[in-house]
């Protein structure tokens, strides 16, 4: 019996550590440590399908692409709530080096969907701090 559960104990101790790291090697592949090509992205973002454009946008934040700025820049004025706040993700995870972005993301604290809303000062936050002195989360919500 005492055998049985060493044995048991030894697989366990064994096939844990393989498991847990084939999960995390999956997880890289999914959220950004790969390769994107940034180029083919921005293209799929000048088209009219909306999960591509979907698919490009979760890319170009997982890439980090300051490539990509100026064509997320024109996706922050989609129609489409979910393009806007993918857009203004991508550029949260871009980070300073997305500040061209922050004439056209300031304008959208006050955007019609509250996940945008929100997005949009988190991306706001993470460009430049400073951008966001004195704005409020329940303001942005349309709270009082």
């Amino acid at each position: 019996m005492k055998a049985q559960r060493l044995g048991l104990s030894l697989a366990i101790f064994l096939l844990v550590p393989g498991f847990i790291l084939g999960c995390k090697q999956k997880e890289d592949a999914k959220w950004g440590n790969k390769n994107v090509d940034v180029q083919a992205a921005i293209q799929t973002l000048k088209g009219n399908d909306k999960q591509a454009q979907i698919n490009a946008l979760v890319d170009l934040a997982a890439a980090k692409a300051d490539s990509a700025v100026p064509v997320l820049r024109e996706k922050l004025k989609d129609p489409d709530p979910e393009i806007r706040r993918l857009s203004a993700y991508a550029l949260y995870e871009i980070g300073p080096k997305a500040a061209a972005a922050l004439p056209d993301l300031k304008p959208m604290l006050g955007d019609p969907d509250p996940q945008v809303a929100i997005q949009v000062v988190n991306t706001l936050r993470a460009i430049d701090p400073k951008a966001v002195e004195g704005v409020e989360v329940k303001n942005v919500m349309g709270g009082k």
